[in-house]
């Protein structure tokens, strides 16, 4: 495959069509702190483990569906 040359970078964004009265509508959180340190290191764990259970699961069953599929 030949290399490509870009000559010029992504063109800017266009302008938004999204009114600015939309923005009023966002919710507005509440940035108390409601767990302590201990706690949302805790969740976080959780999370993250979750996060490479997750990657795993979806190896996984890629890797079953090409065995499947390629008959090996």
């Amino acid at each position: 495959m030949p290399a490509q040359e870009i000559l010029q970078p992504n063109p800017p964004a266009d302008a938004s069509l999204i009114s600015d009265s939309i923005f009023e509508l966002a919710v507005k959180l509440d940035t108390k702190d409601y767990l302590s340190k201990d706690e949302l290191n805790a969740v976080q764990a959780f999370r993250r483990a979750a996060d490479y259970i997750a990657a795993g699961e979806c190896f996984l069953f890629a890797l079953k569906f090409s065995l499947i599929a390629f008959q090996l």
